[in-house]
């Protein structure tokens, strides 16, 4: 059986991470679910000057071509039960509302219930934030998903490959939250390699 990742986008800055991983889950040969909020859509069309009507459009430009999308208020879509079996779940970009509710137990939309599901049932998280600087508050809660065994990600990449784009950037942020759900790629330039 293929294995199946989620994918939420949330409303922080960078809505490309999100774009960017399910482009390379999707070449992984992994099956892709994902949820956009309406805030991810107006950070796509900010970040890019676009003007897409809805996610999926913009998606499609980023490259990604097989992934089953949700509404973020369909709480009966099979990803948001513990019976539909996910093998990875990432939000990117992840804002601190959404880790803050997360942290609470609080799921008031498909990615939240994504992120409760994948707790409960003790399956990899991953948690891509985008924010700064951190508040006492955003530090707490992330230090509460990771003490619940949530993989935490700051979108900070690294210069040693000396990156030419903002791809690369992208790319190595993307390449190491492969790499800690071990999922193998050559999306950045190793250290020493």
């Amino acid at each position: 059986m293929k294995k199946r990742a989620f994918v939420a986008i949330t409303g922080a800055s960078g809505v490309i991470y999100g774009a960017c991983l399910l482009k390379a889950l999707e070449e992984a040969g992994i099956e892709t679910y994902a949820c956009a909020t309406a805030d991810a859509l107006a950070n796509a069309n900010a970040e890019t000057g676009g003007k897409y009507r809805d996610i999926k459009s913009y998606l499609y430009d980023m490259g990604v071509k097989n992934t089953i999308l949700y509404s973020e208020d369909d709480h009966g879509a099979p990803p948001a039960s513990g019976s539909f079996k996910t093998d990875y779940y990432i939000a990117a970009p992840a804002s601190m509302g959404f880790v803050g509710r997360v942290a609470s137990g609080v799921s008031s939309n498909l990615p939240e219930r994504c992120a409760d599901v994948a707790l409960k049932e003790r399956r990899p998280l991953a948690v891509l934030f985008r924010e700064t600087p951190l508040s006492a508050i955003h530090l707490e809660n992330l230090l509460r998903l990771s003490r619940a065994g949530t993989l935490i990600m700051p979108a900070a990449p690294a210069f040693y490959g000396k990156p030419e784009s903002i791809g690369d950037l992208v790319n190595f942020t993307v390449g190491k939250v492969l790499d800690v759900l071990g999922i193998d790629n050559g999306l950045y330039k190793r250290w020493g390699g």
